[in-house]
């Protein structure tokens, strides 16, 4: 019989797939994960598991980041150890980004799905330039950003679809499903500033729901900081509920 734990352990597995980093070492039970600095997700150490043996466990984690000059920093879930976030804070370790992860049935999400003919809907089997530009623009992120974004979504193993929505040839939203064993994982969904608040996002989280259904996926699952309230809001009307909770510790330059 399949626990919480069991469940988490499993989305915290598929999670790490879906968003691939460019170098990794192990440590143990733990991954030490680099990709030119670019995201937290893809920067941090993945703690799940037991703490290491090794005494010289942080040493050798902070000089694995110094060597590629990015700021150590720690990816903490609730199957993290109880030891480790207290002894990071003591070490000046400073608390960035609470997330939830949360999921729902593909069932629950598409139940009242309506779709919109005003907007067009396009499918990428991978993210091509033109992609990733339109979403470094919207995010309001710097183009040095490229390399980082081009080699995670390239690294993408499992079957994924890179969608957008326009309207009247412009751009107004974008968004990323990956599936893996009968889960969607949807993540990068922004929508264009002078577009808010006609219920784009609502659409994007659905089409994406609805292709990782016809693709093999029986639920979703995403993960947004804890503040983010309108995105909270949001995705619990769809449906979603959150299952676990996580944050970074970054040791950021004095």
């Amino acid at each position: 019989m399949e626990t919480e734990n069991d469940l988490i352990n499993l989305i915290e597995y598929l999670a790490a797939n879906a968003w691939p980093c460019h170098t990794q070492e192990k440590l143990e039970n733990w991954r030490m994960r680099a990709t030119f600095g670019v995201t937290e997700r893809a920067n941090s150490v993945h703690t799940i598991g037991l703490m290491p043996q090794d005494p010289m466990w942080l040493q050798k984690i902070e000089k694995f980041y110094a060597d590629r000059s990015i700021p150590p920093c720690f990816y903490i879930s609730d199957l993290s150890p109880r030891d480790l976030d207290p002894i990071l804070e003591s070490r000046g370790y400073q608390k960035l980004d609470e997330c939830f992860i949360m999921t729902a049935s593909c069932i629950d999400i598409l139940e009242n799905n309506e779709e919109n003919i005003l907007w067009k809907i396009d499918c990428l089997p991978e993210a091509d330039t033109k992609w990733i530009e339109e979403f470094i623009e919207l995010e309001g992120f710097s183009t040095e950003r490229h390399k980082a974004y081009s080699h995670i979504f390239s690294s993408i193993k499992p079957i994924k679809n890179f969608l957008r929505v326009s309207e009247k040839n412009e751009t107004v939203g974008l968004g990323t499903v990956v599936v893996e064993e009968g889960w969607g994982c949807i993540s990068n969904v922004v929508v264009n500033p002078k577009h808010r608040r006609k219920g784009i996002a609502n659409n994007i989280i659905k089409s994406l729901s609805k292709w990782a259904y016809e693709n093999g996926a029986h639920h979703m699952y995403l993960q947004v900081i804890q503040t983010n309230y309108p995105a909270v809001k949001l995705y619990e009307k769809i449906g979603f509920v959150s299952i676990s909770k996580h944050h970074y510790r970054i040791l950021t330059p004095n």
